[in-house]
């Protein structure tokens, strides 16, 4: 993995919400997390644990709806978690594969997991059709495929395989949402010369 990424930022989304959010690389995968606010109210909180190898190992996302978890079986074959909401406890379990992504409607972070782990793999003007599990404000998840074409370095576009709801997405080499407007960026570490 080379030099571990520690990094916190903030961000405007394209419907105007403010991102804030951070990663932290460690020696189990890397840990996302994220929070959306449209005029000071949160809309939804994100934690996204990623494996060494990129793919996604746990998540749990917080909005209006409830929460839920989502994360692997032993054997990678099942996604399983819940979603709690003020009426109780719906079970979830879906199949799963190393090349499944996740999609969180309309926030980046899921997305920008799966371009930096397939940017090792496409290069520009290649594209492909990946697995998803589109999951939206609800918390309801629908089984989805999403294209992933790498247009340039760090540019990609995703959507459907007809084209469809087609977004654009730039992440940095590090794999970090690079177009947001309003983009500010600090480092997670203590800065030793000030103790």
């Amino acid at each position: 993995m080379g030099a571990y990424l520690r990094v916190a930022g903030t961000g405007l989304l394209a419907d105007g919400s403010r991102l804030v959010w951070s990663v932290a690389d460690g020696r189990l995968g890397r840990r996302w997390r994220a929070v959306a606010s449209v005029d000071g109210a949160v809309t939804h909180g994100l934690l996204l644990e990623v494996d060494p190898d990129g793919r996604p190992s746990r998540l749990e996302l917080t909005t209006a709806a409830g929460m839920l978890t989502l994360h692997p079986d032993g054997e990678g074959r099942v996604l399983h978690g819940n979603v709690v909401t003020a009426d109780g406890v719906r079970h979830v379990r879906l199949p799963w594969s190393d090349a499944h992504g996740l999609e969180v409607d309309r926030r980046p972070i899921a997305s920008a997991v799966t371009a930096h782990r397939l940017a090792s793999l496409l290069a520009v003007g290649e594209g492909r059709n990946v697995p998803v599990l589109l999951i939206t404000a609800d918390l309801a998840i629908t089984p989805a495929t999403r294209r992933f074409d790498r247009v340039a370095e760090g540019d990609w576009r995703i959507a459907s395989p007809s084209g469809e709801d087609a977004v654009t997405l730039r992440i940095d080499g590090h794999g970090v949402p690079a177009a947001l407007h309003d983009t500010r960026a600090w480092p997670l570490e203590l800065d030793e010369a000030m103790d």
